[in-house]
């Protein structure tokens, strides 16, 4: 165990926005005053050791988790009011309006998850229009047809308006993350990821991230940078399952009045799932595809019941935007549409045994360049964090982007004298723009790359015939669009990560295609097409580490199972030679960020770390009756959202911590709040029995803490007294001293944990687990062997 693994987490204890119920001494009722104040002058000196120790010993932005993250309430607070709803005839009714309202709040998520697509590929098209065909065609026009090499004055009046247009929209998507929702910016996969963990993400799925998100990754792709409007989706898709099923936005701050009883965590994040799976649909045209994702990147909790429902979203959504696409452009009806990215259909289908170590090659290739764009990524990140924080530099690194990018695909066409009879390649177009400064009659094969949509660079790259472009041209087009994707990755702006890398791959996989024919000339059917569809799902699958969901989003969005076998055969090659080196790009800005997420297994040899080490024993802790005024110190001082209820506290000579007492339940703050709104309050010898109604469906369902002035409670009211017994949850999860690590994970991950409460052989609270006391032993694989590190929680 390193130095940094002993470090104790004890400076969290006194952090008011842990979870649920550690925290502050001088509220706990009966104490002995000069017990606690011992007790926090050893914490405190532990405090400034731990902090100085983890300081000196943190080497990068990975040794920490933060500590204002906080976990979703998925469990379901089964208290004697719940039970007696349950009890009432009318509940079989309510039950069959949910089961219905699930159905078609999925619909709802369905079709507006396609909307957004649509509304993003139409601006996208707009966008393309007035620089394609009006902006760069009346600029060359106006060049006249003069021959290469003369028109120079010409080409930077066309380069400069060029990058003029594209650093306005770049500045729009910028403004609205910098300035309206920095959530909104990258792919939002990520929190994604992690809110379908379990964790709640601040404003993650908000309407004015959604607003922000959707116009963003138009103006990111229309502005021409390495982006791709399909992974955004996901997080868009996300953003409308949460609002939809909620029936109110916060943002707006209106309330419909709809689906009550959906507000609360665990029905919201099956609803993001759903949303998910309908985002991926939308993108690429593949529901399978989607449902997959969720279960393979997102959702951590998972039932039969909401793997059909994320289906028929998804179905909804790829119905939705195929239908409105058709009708765009002109085909109403025609429902083979694929989404907002068109990979094309793949003629030549043969592949022959003896191809089979190619491809694996192929595998091993986007491997080893997948773990170096994540290296390279992560440690831009991290660079960007340190000195690129203010507002006006991320805003200035976002034009330079812009700048730089047009930059490039000018000079590289200058550069690279890759001229085309026109008719050499059906896939091109002898239009202008394609023609650049080429001979009358020729078209420029790296214009066909860089002045398009990267979707049709692809199936260009895909679909075109062997000799369309040259091995220079691939080796430079594939070299710059891996560094400009790159640099573009992770700066404030919404942008996604799975076409460019879908083209970088396809260029150098259709340059390993030309080889191939060139080592075997003798050998018929030798199609560059499919090398480079191998090489683009090697490339996607080395940088996020996906298997079977990309294997069904690529066959889906070629509509060809032909391929299945090679492609599963490259992306699990892929994985395994990328794992060798670091991990998966979405999951290293997961470590950045500092979030404590779970994965899928826990730290191997971690068997020997019990509850007694994992947990905090410094607890919050409310009995079954309490007077109001101490209800309202706790929640003023605390930031918890649940506190356990025990039958007493009292003091105990041989610890250095009070008994707290048997654990007889917990009470969530919400629930709290709720009952100190509703004033179910009891006087001296009397009771108060008017319940809320909704009561039992109380969860946490702001994100905002409610203040306690607005309850407006005068000191009589808190002079009274509170009965918790009848609403608190009354069989909490609960483990012994001696529970191991691995044990205490695989609850946490199967059960949607909050948190998790540690008693001894008489029942008596002795401490309490959360989701950063679990998530904060990281395996780590140093020479071949692993070791368990334990990280600290970091308060900034």
């Amino acid at each position: 165990m390193t130095s940094r693994g002993r470090v104790r987490t004890s400076s969290n204890s006194l952090d008011p926005n842990e979870d649920p119920v550690s925290g502050l001494e001088r509220v706990m009722s009966n104490s002995n005053l000069e017990q606690v104040a011992r007790l926090r002058r050893r914490q405190e000196e532990e405090l400034i050791f731990n902090r100085q120790i983890a300081e000196s010993d943190r080497t990068d932005s990975h040794e920490a988790l933060s500590a204002r993250y906080e976990s979703l309430n998925y469990e379901i607070s089964e208290n004697r009011l719940y039970r007696e709803a349950e009890k009432k005839p009318s509940h079989q009714i309510t039950l069959w309006q949910i089961s219905r309202n699930r159905w078609f709040v999925c619909f709802l998520i369905g079709v507006f998850t396609g909307l957004v697509a649509a509304f993003i590929d139409i601006m996208v098209h707009y966008s393309k229009d007035i620089k394609f065909n009006w902006l760069l065609k009346y600029l060359i026009s106006k060049c006249g047809e003069e021959q290469r090499g003369t028109t120079a004055g010409c080409m930077w009046t066309v380069m400069i308006a060029w990058i003029g247009y594209n650093c306005v929209l770049v500045t729009i998507a910028a403004i609205l993350v910098i300035f309206v929702a920095p959530i909104a910016g990258g792919s939002g996969i990520p929190q994604i990821k992690c809110y379908l963990n379990g964790i709640a993400i601040p404003e993650v799925v908000r309407l004015k991230t959604l607003v922000s998100k959707a116009i963003g990754v138009a103006c990111s792709v229309g502005g021409g940078l390495c982006a791709g409007k399909e992974g955004p989706m996901i997080h868009s898709g996300a953003a409308v399952g949460a609002g939809i099923s909620q029936g109110k936005s916060y943002s707006l701050g209106i309330d419909f009045g709809l689906f009550r009883e959906f507000r609360n965590d665990r029905e919201r994040r099956d609803f993001v799932s759903a949303g998910a799976a309908a985002g991926v649909a939308a993108a690429f045209g593949a529901p399978i595809g989607g449902v997959l994702f969720s279960l393979e990147e997102g959702a951590s909790f998972w039932n039969q019941n909401l793997t059909w429902r994320m289906f028929f979203s998804a179905m909804i959504s790829s119905f939705t935007v195929n239908w409105i696409l058709s009708w765009f452009n002109g085909r109403s009806g025609w429902l083979s549409w694929t989404g907002l990215a068109n990979f094309g259909i793949f003629e030549n289908k043969d592949y022959n045994i003896w191809e089979i170590p190619l491809f694996l090659l192929i595998g091993v290739i986007g491997g080893c360049l997948g773990a170096l764009f994540n290296y390279m990524n992560t440690r831009l990140t991290e660079f960007r964090k340190k000195y690129v924080s203010s507002k006006l530099g991320r805003l200035f690194e976002c034009l330079l982007v812009a700048a730089v990018s047009g930059f490039l695909a000018f000079l590289t066409i200058f550069a690279i004298d890759d001229c085309q009879p026109i008719g050499a390649n059906p896939t091109a177009t002898s239009t202008q723009i394609n023609q650049m400064w080429c001979k009358k009659g020729e078209y420029s094969a790296v214009a066909s790359l860089f002045f398009q949509n990267p979707e049709e660079s692809v199936k260009s790259l895909f679909h075109s015939p062997i000799n369309s472009f040259g091995v220079t041209t691939l080796i430079i087009f594939g070299i710059e669009y891996f560094l400009l994707t790159l640099w573009t990755f992770g700066i404030s702006v919404p942008s996604g990560v799975f076409i460019p890398a879908l083209l970088t791959g396809a260029a150098w996989g259709r340059l390993f295609g030309i080889l191939v024919e060139r080592l075997f000339p003798s050998v018929t059917g030798i199609d560059p097409g499919k090398y480079a569809l191998a090489g683009a799902a090697a490339q996607l699958g080395g940088v996020v580490r996906m298997t079977i969901s990309l294997t069904a989003i690529i066959m889906e969005a070629t509509k060809d199972i032909t391929f299945g076998l090679p492609i599963m055969l490259v992306l699990m090659v892929t994985k395994w030679v990328g794992d060798m080196f670091n991990e998966g790009l979405y999951d290293s800005h997961i470590d950045l960020a500092e979030v404590p997420i779970l994965g899928w297994n826990p730290p191997k040899m971690s068997r020997n770390i019990l509850a007694d080490r994992v947990m905090r024993k410094d607890v919050v802790a409310l009995e079954r009756r309490e007077r109001v005024s101490r209800i309202v110190e706790i929640l003023r001082s605390t930031l918890h959202h649940g506190f356990p209820v025990v039958d007493r506290i009292e003091e105990s000579p041989y610890e250095s911590l009070p008994d707290y007492g048997r654990l007889k339940g917990y009470i969530l703050r919400s629930q709290l709040f709720k009952l100190l709104e509703n004033r179910i309050f009891e006087e001296e010898g009397s009771s108060n029995t008017g319940l809320p109604n909704d009561f039992y469906e109380c969860q946490d369902d702001d994100d905002q803490m409610k203040s306690l002035t607005d309850l407006g409670l005068t000191q009589y009211d808190e002079s009274c007294w509170l009965d918790i017994e009848p609403y608190m949850h009354p069989h909490p999860h609960r483990v012994p001293l001696n529970t191991s690590l691995p044990f205490i994970f695989r609850l946490f991950r199967g059960l949607g944990l909050r948190y998790l409460f540690v008693v001894n052989d008489d029942n008596h609270l002795r401490g309490v687990i959360t989701r950063k006391d679990v998530a904060r032993f990281r395996e780590r694989r140093r020479n071949h062997e692993y070791h368990v590190d334990e990280l600290y929680i970091s308060e900034s």
